[in-house]
């Protein structure tokens, strides 16, 4: 299993969360009436762990969940863990919905339905209940959205698969720095995957921006943007306009929706002299499919080096379609639609 809980936790349900948390917020504002809200986090988790073990309950604190996929692994803990009830603590001014985040994040690994936010750093201890209302069939029925991927690099395929792949393995709805932590580990690690790169204007060096980078000269970046996806992209290109760099695949997570862009820099020109922009290299339609692992193209691969040096400008099309045969579960066709190079049709 790619999702491994170090603890087994079960749904609870709503009377039972009432008797619980009767006595873990009684534990808490005593916890925070004898520190005050000046003290580290781990001060109040111990000294309400402890009061709760007093009362006879079953405490678990700092539970383990890892994150696996292949060599990537990501490590979580769980602050405090009561009968089967989740809860994670803070000491901050306010919570934020990075907060909420961050519970949710855990209740959906722990496949749960309530966690509770309980923040110390306030005037008065604050309590937040927050209801996962999503399955795990509700996470692993993605659907690719085609918002102009383009293939432009032999990279490209293998980042779109690598998406495919992490999404039939841990489903949607996780952060978006998870998905972009595993990528970027595929990618050979932040060493040689992420690099900062100048800012021009007018000629004018005005900084440096990170960037992380799946080929020479092609970025990617991964978000969680449900709204106003017009205006980020906006703002994606800007980085474009003013940064050296050919291309961007702009990933989005958009809930169950997985939305994959290629923004091309103006005026960018191909090893063959053509310049970007042109038809040729966008996907033919638009729609959603089933967002499962696609077959590696083996053959294709393994002619590549086969090939002339000259002839490794051309780039395949590739376009997921619904099958209208049964096929293997894990798996969807993909339609090359032209593979072309030097004006010879491979086809």
């Amino acid at each position: 299993m790619p999702i491994h809980p170090a603890l087994s936790i079960k749904s609870i349900s709503d009377e039972e969360f009432a008797a619980i948390d009767r006595e873990v917020m009684g534990c808490a504002y005593a916890a925070q009436n004898e520190f005050g809200r000046l003290f580290d986090e781990q001060v109040y988790e111990n000294d309400v762990a402890g009061r709760l073990r007093d009362k006879g309950f079953d405490v678990q604190t700092q539970v383990p969940i890892t994150v696996t996929h292949g060599s990537f692994e990501k490590k979580y803990f769980l602050d405090l863990v009561v009968n089967h009830m989740l809860y994670e603590l803070k000491v901050v001014a306010a919570l934020s919905s990075e907060h909420d985040a961050q519970s949710i994040l855990y209740a959906i690994l722990q496949n749960i339905r309530l966690v509770k936010l309980i923040n110390f750093g306030e005037r008065k201890v604050r309590g937040k209940l927050l209801v996962n209302a999503l399955t795990r069939a509700d996470r692993h029925s993605a659907t690719l959205r085609n918002s102009g991927l383009r293939i432009l690099t032999f990279q490209c395929e293998q980042l779109v698969n690598l998406c495919r792949e992490l999404i039939h393995d841990w489903g949607t709805h996780l952060s978006s720095q998870l998905y972009n932590e595993a990528l970027v580990h595929q990618f050979g690690g932040e060493a040689s995957c992420l690099q900062r790169v100048e800012l021009r204007s007018r000629s004018i060096l005005l900084g440096t921006h990170p960037v992380q980078f799946y080929a020479p000269g092609h970025a990617f970046v991964v978000t969680t943007v449900t709204r106003d996806q017009d205006a980020y992209r906006r703002h994606l290109n800007t980085l474009l306009s003013h940064a050296d760099l050919r291309a961007m695949q702009w990933i989005n997570l958009n809930q169950s929706r997985v939305e994959i862009s290629t923004l091309v820099r103006d005026g960018w020109l191909r090893t063959d002299g053509k310049r970007i922009g042109a038809e040729e290299y966008s996907c033919a339609n638009s729609g959603d499919v089933p967002f499962v692992p696609l077959p590696r193209l083996k053959t294709f691969v393994h002619f590549l080096p086969l090939c002339a040096p000259e002839l490794y400008s051309f780039a395949p099309i590739l376009l997921p379609i619904p099958s209208r045969n049964p096929r293997p579960a894990g798996f969807c066709i993909c339609e090359a639609r032209r593979i072309w190079a030097q004006g010879m049709n491979l086809w």
